[in-house]
């Protein structure tokens, strides 16, 4: 596992962490870490051979799922609720699709004939590996760029695949994806994301998001351009850092937080986690989202700029870990000790 540096800014002594897209169990037990990393990956595939259309299978990983939940010394109820309700919308999906093809063909094709065109909302800049399409229109994959499709749609990446998307609108917004991942497009301006690792772009000033995780939401703004990285945590919450520009979160009933480059925040059922610094220059190395796709960001070059002005106020570091959320007000940390670091 690679680690991030973590910084001290100024006079400010700040603990820097690794930031980890992927759950990540750090303090428990072996057996109980290889326990709920298996549960995620379960998961993970339940959600992917469900949106294929492999309904038994999906049902079956979710079973899986659970009975090693139970296995577990610290049951988390949150995790549990999330896997039972896949379970429960796999099998009713299950249900409405052998139901379906019981009909007959000339009914069938009725039914087709009244779904209407697939509008050309968002296009493919850039897609490798398996990328389903599902929601109201045709069922059908990503293959390259250039593709187009309409908003409604489930976004389905399958494992060592990814995505990059161009949003219609005034902020010129940029999405990527990468990895085992889902994520809902129900109309411009809104991201339902249901799992996996992203990076949202601003290229035009007064960009407004609003990403919706299983657990927590946030509507995301700034005045000028910005990119900032999202990851969805066990707890069905957020963690994010702020890549370029100053970017804004906004939550109801709760005062606005403001996140700068490399800044790392998790986003809470119940509010926000204290704020922590990330060493740029290392995650711009090594994360996927910047670097698995043939054509890095256009903007690669100002977060190498960023990168160099955070190294030049940075007084003091720590190697630390930065594990997942389970609960609903905290985290896990873990600063490495010398012998740890390698």
């Amino acid at each position: 596992m690679s680690c991030l540096r973590l910084c001290s800014v100024e006079a400010l002594r700040t603990v820097s962490f690794c930031f980890c897209f992927l759950p990540i169990i750090l303090f428990s037990k072996p057996t109980l870490e290889n326990i709920r990393s298996e549960v995620m990956l379960l998961l993970a595939k339940g959600q992917t051979l469900a949106d294929q259309g492999d309904f038994v299978p999906a049902v079956s990983a979710f079973n899986q799922a659970i009975d090693l939940l139970i296995q577990d010394q610290k049951p988390n109820p949150l995790l549990r609720e999330r896997i039972e309700q896949a379970l429960r919308i796999t099998k009713g999906r299950a249900i409405v699709a052998r139901y379906k093809g019981s009909l007959s063909v000339s009914s069938v094709g009725k039914a087709q004939a009244t779904i209407p065109p697939e509008p050309k909302d968002i296009s493919v800049r850039q897609v490798f590996g398996s990328v389903l399409l599902r929601g109201q229109f045709e069922p059908r994959s990503l293959t390259k760029s250039g593709e187009t499709f309409g908003f409604g749609r489930r976004v389905t990446i399958s494992s060592r695949s990814g995505v990059d998307l161009n949003f219609p609108g005034k902020a010129d917004f940029k999405l990527r994806a990468v990895d085992t991942g889902s994520f809902t497009l129900p109309k411009s301006g809104v991201i339902h994301a249901h799992s996996g690792a992203y990076l949202l772009r601003a290229n035009e000033d007064d960009g407004k998001m609003s990403v919706e995780a299983p657990f927590a939401g946030v509507d995301i703004s700034g005045d000028d351009p910005f990119a900032v990285m999202i990851g969805i945590t066990t707890n069905g919450g957020l963690k994010m850092i702020g890549l370029l520009g100053e970017v804004e979160l906004r939550r109801s009933g709760q005062d606005l937080q403001k996140l700068r480059p490399g800044q790392l925040v998790f986003v809470l059922p119940k509010g926000y986690s204290r704020k922590m610094y990330v060493e740029l220059s290392t995650l711009i190395a090594t994360a996927d989202l910047l670097t698995v796709f043939e054509e890095p960001p256009s903007y690669y070059k100002r977060l190498k700029t960023e990168a160099l002005v955070q190294a030049l106020r940075t007084k003091r570091r720590f190697r630390t870990v930065v594990g997942d959320v389970k609960g609903r007000d905290s985290f896990e940390m873990k600063v490495l000790r010398e012998d740890e670091k390698k």
